[in-house]
């Protein structure tokens, strides 16, 4: 029987010292109870056949889908373990299990919103007894060792009104024990955080060292099993239930259980004082130190003492019973009858050697743990009066008071041997991003450096493939939230969709994710939402975020097209193309791609943006030329809108043709969609380009290449019935050939002029009265006149039956319809009935085939101007499809060739007058060459009616000529008006009004002006449209003397015009709302006015060349300067007056050059839109007269829009006809020496009148 022990005199300072621990150099004593789990190893090493030398990984395949950790989120997993496990009775959350065995991204989102996680308490005082161990190996003593550790989890949510709350809040217990290997962490151990992998069995070295764990032990609540990859450091957790756990124990330690306890002893035990009833300390103390003695029990030939068993404090403070019921003491009964019977405890000097006696020495440490915490919680609990009542009175309690306790992880970190700085630098505010749950999914903690982040990340991404968006979504998160460069970019080169974009990304398409798979959607799906949504929702956040999801997915789904549609996508609006690429909306093509290419040199950051601008404004203009340079700036386009897109058969559907369709055709209807189409998909001109590539390549069409590579159509590859006729320049005719041009392409009047057949002879033989009494412009027409008249009617005839049915590509006026064109028509002339055709030579003339034509003054002879043989004509490298006419039967050409030949005479003209009408033709102004031309074919035609005045009305009448009214209204009496009707064949506006553009200049034309008129005085006079003619003829005057030079000049400012122009503002009208209007405009205009010229004072400058302002800032700087400080008369309060003042008018000069700044641009743009709603009389340009040169020489062309050609324009170049892109025509540049002097213009309803097409030939003679 063992020595007894004395609870009235133990004292805890009779404190047993701990022996060392010794090392085991052998041990059979594994627990046979080990369950051996299915393993996730794949491989088992080859040194399990081998002694284990400390030197070799055991696990060599960790890497298998396996769990990974570091020692900073095992520390956080065991201290929040019981919150989040469903078997506890802490439950803040479903999780059916413990979390030391799961993937950090299972619970990462709770951890976070957990919000009270387990403390760590430890015994700080390791001499009182051990709660920490070293163990030396059983398989490789030498090298390998283990650490043990114990403490308790205590649970900081419970919330303790009394003491007995205390014991009956459950106080969990924690073992950790790790194995490291020596030489494998001294060779082995990799730079950074180690990485701990789960395994769900141990190898066998290691198991011959843990004999203590048993999976199945009912006492444990959650356990797992760690090892490093790189030195294979063994880490084992394992979370216990409390020692006392069950209702009785915990009932037995409340103040209610110890008096009931200690009536019942007193009724057994007569040496008791029923009114000393002990305190909880007091059994709390009594139970510590039974467990206690034999835990420090280290010398095994040393006697165990005993406790008796009717030790009256034993069985007052708890239930005796217990001892050897449930705590393993045996009961030894006295050797004499004498002697009393006595508990001995168990012997644990043989811990370790032998797994069992170290795993019952681990549970008595336990509930010496558990004691002692629960008198620590007890002490916070009770108030400051009970509590120094105690200290004064309670020797347990000043017994339990003083064992020294840490609450506090930092043993564990020390134990790992991991993140030393994480308790060093505990109070680091960034911590607390921890337990953010992005940096728990990835194991991560904020001190951890790039490249620990990095590991973690793409081990993840290994073990857990599925996951890897969230991983992503993690690692984004910590590059962000740390600002790290080196995360950033390398987040950069992943090409990997994050878990919480791509959930976005679904429902921004209003796809459920948890009810949709990803990976079966069908991404073109998507692609054909965000198009309607493109179409049918104009809410610019809705689309933007549409389109960022659309991005999203389509890199989820690793669709490169959809990719790069999205990237490339168009502006919204125009506007912000032009401004991306800093260039005005009026610019050509060739400016757009300078601009282009200077921004992405200056910028190459900006040269996504900047292919989205390009894009946009091709897509606007639907310019070939730009579409092409797009591909070459970015190869990508071609990529996905190449000949490879479509087959044939699809690019035939496609442009709508069948496999038999000529080149011709093809252009002709891929034209039409290209220009007429409505815009539906912003990609559809890349996509007719890709298909007409197809079957450029299939057909091998020299054609069709061209008008890819140009954008427009050579007219040489063309047969000659599918594009106008030139004219041959006979000789300073340039601005004649322009104007024979835009009449043919006038239908009704080239019908006209081509049925033509009437003679002098028949002429006269219908000598009407209204022959005789016509008047064309005013005056009456001799007989001398209208044969001339007759015979210009024929050439002109003549030429245009030669420009429908010739087989050439140019043909040439003659001499005499120059002549008669030129020459005016009172000069009379002298023909000789021919038997055919008039002569080009026109008898002796000989020509010098220069092009010196000029509208006002003689031009130079050395002007160059390229000429070429008329069946070879110099074709410019452009063109364009017409419409492939049907065949003409050869009996319509030869009744037209008989027509010519059986009326034309030939003019008596030497060469002499030839020379002087060409030279006089130089001299004229365009407009007195079309006056002289229309007087002639009115002259030679019969009238339909005469007017009142007996102005002759006819075809001419009605095509070119409009009417004006002139009130006259005076100021005295605005009752009495006095109204004029004129006839107009063109309206004149003037360039040195400044216009702003083709309205502004109209307006002054039609403006309102205040006279002084002899008969009448102060009058206003207004000038109005009564009848609109069908062709509007607008002449822009260019031409001005200047008579300081004595000399005239050319302006070449440009006046913007549109291709549309509503004349309605111009009309004769009643309508009060048109006239509210334009009253409203006339005030507009006239505070424009003045605001512009006070703008113009305030800017002016002096003959010093300073403004007003800068006037006055130098004189402030002269009175300030130094040189004025030796001239006392200007010094003083005069001169700082002098200077304040100035001051303020120069603040006053800014505020109001401001404020003008600001309304002028407010009235200009009110003007602008005044009469937006007026657009019933409308008119669409088709004809635009260019002259290139000076005053006195230049050069003369014509713009022809053929609307039923897909509205393309044609240059009319003499022997040249090309197609030109509508940049040209409307080609407004400041400094552009080519400029506009003649606009004409058709009613919107009569556009099918314009046919600048029209050709018949002979297929059979070619």
């Amino acid at each position: 029987m063992g020595e007894s022990i004395n609870f009235a005199t133990l004292n805890p300072a009779n404190r047993g010292s701990s022996e060392e621990t010794r090392s085991v150099e052998d041990s059979n004593n594994t627990r046979d109870t080990d369950v051996d789990m299915e393993s996730s190893l794949k491989s088992v090493s080859p040194t399990d056949q081998l002694p284990d030398d400390g030197k070799h990984l055991l696990y060599t395949d960790l890497k298998n889908g396996s769990p990974m950790k570091t020692s900073d989120r095992l520390i956080d997993d065991i201290l929040c373990d019981l919150s989040l496990n469903g078997q506890s009775q802490c439950l803040l959350s479903e999780q059916s299990q413990g979390i030391l065995k799961l993937l950090p991204i299972i619970y990462s989102k709770q951890r976070q919103q957990l919000q009270n996680v387990s403390i760590l308490g430890s015994l700080l005082d390791q001499v009182l007894f051990q709660t920490k161990f070293e163990y030396s190996s059983v398989s490789c003593p030498q090298h390998n060792k283990l650490q043990v550790f114990l403490g308790v989890l205590l649970n900081v949510s419970s919330s303790f009104e009394s003491t007995d709350d205390v014991v009956r809040s459950p106080l969990f217990h924690l073992k950790v024990t790790v194995k490291t290997r020596s030489q494998l962490e001294l060779y082995k151990k990799h730079a950074g955080v180690s990485q701990f992998f789960s395994v769900d069995s141990l190898h066998s070295y290691d198991k011959e060292d843990l004999g203590t764990f048993d999976p199945e032990d009912t006492r444990l609540i959650d356990y797992a099993i760690y090892v490093s990859s790189d030195t294979n450091k063994l880490v084992l957790i394992e979370i216990f239930h409390p020692e006392f756990n069950t209702s009785e124990e915990i009932e037995s330690f409340t103040v209610d259980g110890i008096r009931k306890r200690y009536v019942d002893t007193c009724s057994r035990l007569d040496s008791l004082n029923p009114e000393d009833i002990p305190n909880q300390f007091d059994c709390l103390n009594t139970l510590y130190k039974t467990f206690k003695n034999p835990i420090n029990k280290t010398d095994p030939s040393a006697p165990l003492q005993t406790i008796k068993a009717s030790n009256p404090i034993l069985n007052s403070h708890m239930n005796a019973n217990w001892l050897t019921e449930r705590y393993g003491f045996t009961l030894l009964p006295g050797e004499n009858e004498d002697d009393e019977d006595e508990y001995e405890p168990p012997n644990f000097t043989t811990y370790i050697m032998d797994p069992k006696v170290r795993k019952m020495k681990e549970c008595y440490i336990r509930k010496c743990l558990q004691l002692i915490f629960w008198a620590k919680l007890m002490i916070e609990v009770v108030d400051n009066t009970q509590r120094s009542k105690l200290a004064a009175s309670s020797k347990s309690f000043k017994s339990l008071s003083g064992i020294a306790v840490q609450n506090t992880s930092k043993p564990l970190y020390q134990l790992f041997g991991e993140s030393k700085n994480a308790f060093l630098n505990s109070n680091d505010q960034n911590y607390m991003w921890d337990t953010n749950y992005h940096f728990i999914a990835l194991s991560a903690s904020y001190h951890y450096n790039d490249r620990d982040i990095i590991m973690n990340y793409e081990t993840y991404s290994v073990i857990d493939k599925g996951n890897i968006g969230i991983y992503f979504d993690a690692i984004q998160f910590i590059a962000n939230r740390k600002g790290s460069y080196q995360l950033l970019a390398y987040c950069g080169k992943q090409n990997i969709v994050g878990h919480e974009a791509l959930e976005a990304a679904m429902r921004a398409f209003k796809l459920d994710p948890a009810a949709i798979d990803i990976n079966k959607l069908d991404i073109s799906l998507l692609l054909s939402m965000y198009k309607h949504e493109q179409i049918s929702n104009q809410n610019t956040s809705h689309l933007s975020d549409l389109k960022n999801a659309l991005r999203v997915l389509a890199k989820f789904k690793d669709n490169r097209f959809v990719k790069f549609y999205v990237d490339h996508e168009p502006y919204k609006t125009v506007s912000q193309a032009y401004n991306e690429l800093e260039v005005d909306e009026s610019v050509d093509d060739d400016i757009i791609q300078t601009a282009y290419s200077i921004k992405v040199n200056d910028s190459p950051g900006l040269k996504i943006e900047c292919i989205r601008a390009l894009y946009t404004i091709a897509i606007n203009k639907r310019s070939m030329a730009l579409f092409n340079y797009l591909i070459e700036e970015c190869p990508e386009f071609q990529d996905f809108y190449g000949p490879e897109k479509y087959s044939y058969e699809q690019a035939l559907a496609i442009i709508q043709v069948n496999e038999n369709a000529s080149d011709e055709m093809i252009l002709q209807i891929f034209q039409k969609k290209w220009n007429d189409e409505p815009l539906v998909e912003y990609d559809q001109f890349l996509s007719l380009k890709a298909a007409l590539l197809k079957l450029c390549i299939e057909k091998n069409s020299k054609l069709i290449s061209h008008f890819l590579t140009t954008g427009l159509i050579d007219p040489s590859c063309l047969p000659v019935e599918n594009w106008p006729i030139g004219l041959n320049n006979i000789g300073n005719t340039c601005y004649l050939n322009s104007l024979l041009q835009y009449y043919f392409a006038i239908a009704p009047l080239r019908n006209y002029i081509c049925s033509y057949q009437s003679t002098t002879e028949s002429f006269e033989a219908t000598d009407t009265d209204a022959k005789i009494n016509r008047r064309i412009g005013g005056r009456q027409v001799c007989a001398s006149e209208v044969e001339r008249s007759i015979q210009f009617t024929y050439q002109l005839r003549d030429l245009f039956n030669g420009m429908i049915f010739s087989n050439s590509r140019c043909v040439s006026p003659t001499q005499e319809l120059a002549y008669l064109a030129f020459s005016p028509s009172n000069i009379e002339v002298e023909f000789d009935a021919g038997s055919g055709i008039a002569s080009e030579s026109g008898g002796t003339f000989s020509l010098n085939g220069k092009d010196t034509d000029a509208p006002l003054t003689d031009m130079p002879l050395n002007e160059d101007v390229t000429m070429t043989e008329a069946g070879e004509p110099q074709l410019d490298d452009t063109g364009l499809l017409a419409p492939v006419e049907a065949d003409v039967p050869v009996d319509q050409m030869k009744l037209a060739k008989e027509v010519i030949n059986s009326s034309t005479k030939v003019a008596k003209i030497g060469s002499d007058q030839l020379e002087n009408a060409l030279e006089l033709g130089r001299q004229q102004d365009v407009t007195e060459c079309i006056g002289n031309v229309l007087y002639q074919l009115e002259s030679a035609s019969d009238p339909i009616k005469l007017d009142e005045d007996n102005e002759q009305y006819d075809l001419i009448k009605h095509l070119f000529y409009g009417k004006t009214r002139q009130d006259i209204v005076p100021l005295s009496n605005s009752t009495d008006v006095r109204s004029k009707y004129e006839r107009f064949l063109s309206l004149l506006v003037n360039v040195s009004d400044h216009p702003k553009d083709i309205y502004d200049a109209l307006d002054s034309y039609f403006m309102e002006e205040y006279l002084t008129l002899e008969e009448y005085g102060d009058v206003r006079r207004t000038v109005a449209i009564t009848e609109f003619p069908t062709i509007l003829q607008i002449q822009i005057q260019r031409v001005y003397y200047d008579r300081e030079r004595f000399m005239p000049f050319k302006s070449i400012e440009p006046i913007p015009f549109n291709s549309t122009l509503y004349m309605d503002r111009y009309a004769a009208t009643d309508d009060p709302v048109m006239l509210t209007k334009r009253r409203e405009t006339s005030e507009l205009k006239t505070r424009l006015r003045e605001c512009k010229v006070r703008q113009q004072e305030l800017l002016s400058r002096n003959d010093m060349g300073l403004s007003r302002k800068e006037a006055y800032t130098e004189t402030m700087k002269m009175l300030q300067s130094d040189f004025l400080e030796q001239v006392p008369s200007v010094r003083g309060e005069d001169q700082t007056a002098v200077v304040s003042g100035l001051s303020d008018m120069v603040a006053s000069i800014d505020e109001e050059l401001v404020q003008l700044y600001t309304e002028i641009g407010q009235l200009e743009t009110q003007i602008d839109h005044q009469f937006d709603s007026f657009q019933k009389v409308g008119y669409s340009l088709f004809a635009v007269f260019i002259h290139r040169g000076e005053a006195s020489y230049g050069h003369y062309w014509v713009y022809v829009k053929d609307f039923k050609n897909s509205g393309i324009w044609r240059k009319y170049n003499d022997e040249t006809v090309s197609e030109v892109p509508e940049e040209e025509v409307f080609n407004f540049t400041e400094g552009n020496n080519a400029t506009p002097y003649f606009l004409v213009l058709v009613k919107q309803t009569h556009e099918q009148d314009i046919e600048p097409l029209h050709r018949i030939i002979d297929n059979t003679q070619r």
